[in-house]
C-alpha cells in the first residue's frame, strides 16, 4: 500500500511557499487528492475571470504586444524566421488567446487550428482574422486536456504552445493529447518561461513582501497555476508523449537587453549563449523543438 507523502500541500490552507517554489511535477505529486480536484475548478474559474469581458479586450494592451518586446520575444522571431523553414503545414495552436501569435503562424502555414477555451478570447481571435484577412485559421473552443474532441488523430504537422503551458497543471494529459494529434514525423514547437534560480529568487522576495500575508494566500484564486518549466520537465513530457530529437534553446539572459538593445542582434547572441551549459541555466525563456517518432 502506497503511503501518503509526509509533506502534503493543501490548497488555501498550508505550505504556500512550497507551492510557489517547487518544480511543477513535484508540486503536483505533493498535492492532496482533494486539492488536485479543487485546482481544476480554481484554474477554470480564474481563467474565465481574467480572460473574459474587459480583461479579454485589453489583453494585448496589458501585455504590450507590438509595443514592448518582453512578451513577444523570442516567440515572434522564432515563429517567423527560425522554426519550420519549409512552413508549418497543418498547424495546431493550443491556448491561442487573442491570436497574436496565431496570425504569425498562419502566414507560414497551410491551415491553423486555433484552440482557445474562453469564448471572449475566441471572439477577439476571429475579429483579428477578419481584420488581417487571414482565411486559413479555424477557431475552436474546447479543453487542452481533450484535443481529440476537435482534432483527429495524426492530422497535425506542427503543434504549437506559445506562452500558455505554464497556466496548465495537468500537463501530461495535454502532451498525451498532442502526441495523438501530431502525425509521425510531425513537430512540436514550444516557448515557455524557465523555472530556475532566478525565478526562485524572485518568488522568495515577493513571498516576504506580499505572498506570505494570510489575506493573500488564503484566497483560492492565488493558487491558480502559474508554474514555469524546468528543462528536465520539458524533456520528460516530450519523451513520454512520443516526441524525440528534443532541442532546447535558451533566451532572455540577465542584462542582455541593456548590452544588446537590438532584438535581432540579441537573438543571434543568445542562440549562441543558450548552447553553453553554464549560461543556459540562467536564461528566462526556453524554446523547444521536437519531432514525433
Amino acid at each position: 500500500m502506497r503511503r501518503p507523502p509526509r509533506l502534503t500541500i493543501e490548497i488555501a490552507q498550508r505550505h504556500y511557499l512550497a507551492y510557489l517554489l517547487l518544480p511543477h511535477p513535484l508540486k503536483m505529486a505533493l498535492l492532496s487528492p482533494q486539492s488536485r480536484t479543487r485546482l481544476d475548478l480554481i484554474n477554470q474559474t480564474f481563467n474565465e475571470e481574467i480572460y473574459s469581458g474587459e480583461s479579454a479586450t485589453s489583453y494585448d494592451r496589458i501585455h504590450r504586444y507590438a509595443e514592448a518586446e518582453q512578451h513577444e520575444y523570442p516567440a515572434q522571431l522564432l515563429i517567423s524566421n527560425v522554426w519550420a523553414p519549409d512552413g508549418y503545414g497543418r498547424a495546431l495552436e493550443v491556448g491561442a488567446g487573442t491570436g497574436y501569435f496565431t496570425a504569425a503562424l498562419a502566414r507560414r502555414a497551410e491551415t491553423v487550428l486555433a484552440v482557445e477555451p474562453v469564448a471572449d478570447m475566441r471572439q477577439l481571435l476571429e475579429q483579428r482574422c477578419r481584420r488581417e484577412g487571414l482565411t486559413n485559421i479555424q477557431v475552436r473552443g474546447g479543453s487542452a486536456f481533450d484535443l481529440s474532441a476537435v482534432v483527429p488523430d495524426a492530422s497535425i504537422d506542427s503543434a504549437c504552445l506559445i506562452q500558455s503551458l505554464h497556466h496548465f497543471h495537468r500537463r501530461e494529459e495535454i502532451f498525451a493529447a498532442l502526441g495523438r494529434a501530431v502525425r509521425p514525423g510531425g513537430r512540436l514547437f514550444l516557448v515557455e518561461p524557465h523555472h530556475n534560480l532566478r525565478r526562485l529568487t524572485r518568488l522568495v522576495r515577493h513571498y516576504f513582501t506580499t505572498y506570505r500575508a494570510p489575506g493573500f494566500w488564503r484566497q483560492e484564486r492565488n493558487w491558480a497555476t502559474h508554474d514555469f518549466l524546468t528543462r528536465r520537465e520539458v524533456l520528460t513530457l516530450c519523451r513520454r508523449a512520443g516526441f524525440r530529437d528534443v532541442r532546447i534553446s535558451a533566451f532572455w539572459f540577465p542584462y542582455s537587453r541593456r548590452l544588446v538593445p537590438d532584438p535581432r542582434r540579441r537573438f543571434d547572441v543568445e542562440r549562441i549563449l543558450g548552447a553553453i551549459p553554464l549560461f543556459r541555466h540562467v536564461a528566462g525563456v526556453l524554446s523547444v523543438v521536437a519531432r514525433k517518432a
